[in-house]
């Protein structure tokens, strides 16, 4: 693992299809294309992972009013997973949304994901409400909460 090595930079448009992709094998209920797309054009930051010049992995996370920031996705291609990509892509993502002023982030998680709520948890987000019913196939989504 330790010759494994990867970039953190901002994503670019020319990256989407690598986004999608990575979006479309990650969750059961992906975002579509054109919303990732919009995603570009908004206040906010997305960051990519590269490695061997593939994209590994991206975040997104956008400001709101009121130094609001929301992180709306995380993901990694399935074959790069367990490798530090999404914490450093997570870390960035904080970086960022902390730097344009944000003084709290918040994210919505499915409750069964055990492994993105540590996650979460090691950067100090702690778990707010619950949202019944919030995924398309009924299961609740845990509200988590940093502030910073």
């Amino acid at each position: 693992m330790s010759d494994y090595e990867f970039n953190i930079r901002d994503a670019r448009l020319e990256d989407l299809d690598s986004i999608y992709k990575i979006e479309l094998e990650s969750f059961p209920d992906p975002y579509p294309r054109g919303l990732l797309k919009a995603f570009f054009f908004l206040p906010g930051s997305i960051l990519v992972a590269v490695s061997r010049m593939e994209i590994i992995g991206y975040a997104i996370g956008l400001l709101r009013e009121d130094e609001l920031g929301h992180i709306i996705s995380i993901a990694v291609a399935e074959k790069e997973r367990r490798r530090g990509v999404g914490k450093a892509l997570l870390g960035g993502l904080i970086e960022r949304l902390s730097g344009s002023g944000v003084k709290k982030i918040v994210l919505e998680v499915r409750k069964s994901n055990f492994e993105a709520k540590s996650l979460y948890q090691k950067f100090g987000f702690e778990t707010k409400k619950e949202i019944k019913g919030y995924y398309k196939d009924g299961e609740a989504a845990e509200v988590m909460e940093l502030t910073l």
